[in-house]
């Protein structure tokens, strides 16, 4: 399968959750608007992709881009781990709201845009998140090219759906029950794990 369409799989996986950026959006968009919201998803997106090239470029130094025994072990642990968190974590069930008054129209888009980067930037989740993916992508594909576009895919997945969310928020909050978000917690963490075994027996038969 091509990595975009790879990509565009994996995208679901954060499409899915549940966490702070996606209780953060559903709120934009309430208090905000739809078109104001969209804001918020640019800032998340600019944040997720400084990350990705932060985590991809920095294992690309320090390995090549190439793979060995060691990345296997520790990427195939970590999505393992990844997946066993979301699978025991209980959900908070307070929503995450970043207070900033935004009462000037003019700097309301800015000031959306930067809470959307603020919340992804600094969630330490989400950089081991995209850590365990920079270290997927470069033992499954076997060229700096394929990494891109697999990464092209994801986040092709995420805006896409992210705009969606904001503009069904209204309809979208009715539904997020406590056991809603406790069966999409179980099936990323399932897909998680599935992640990282496939990584650890497919690449590791490999170096057998």
């Amino acid at each position: 399968m091509p990595p975009y369409l790879i990509g565009l799989s994996t995208g679901l996986i954060l499409a899915v959750s549940t966490g702070p950026v996606f209780l953060t959006l559903i709120q934009k968009s309430i208090d905000h608007g739809y078109k104001k919201a969209l804001f918020f998803v640019l800032g998340v997106g600019i944040a997720d992709t400084g990350i990705i090239a932060v985590t991809w470029f920095g294992m690309t130094k320090v390995t090549g881009d190439t793979a060995n025994p060691w990345m296997v072990l520790a990427g195939g642990l970590l999505l393992i781990s990844f997946g066993l968190v979301f699978l025991i974590k209980k959900e908070n069930s307070e929503e995450l709201e970043i207070e900033t008054p935004i009462k000037k129209k003019n700097f309301a888009h800015v000031g959306l845009l930067g809470q959307g980067f603020m919340l992804g930037a600094i969630n330490p989740i989400v950089w081991a998140f995209w850590a365990a993916m920079s270290n997927y992508a470069i033992v499954t594909f076997t060229s700096p090219r394929g990494e891109l576009f697999y990464f092209f895919g994801i986040l092709s997945t995420v805006w896409l759906t992210d705009s969606l969310k904001a503009y069904y928020a209204e309809k979208l909050k009715k539904y997020l029950s406590p056991k809603v978000k406790r069966y999409l917690r179980m099936t990323i963490g399932i897909v998680l794990i599935a992640f990282g075994l496939k990584l650890l027996i497919q690449e590791g038969i490999a170096y057998l």
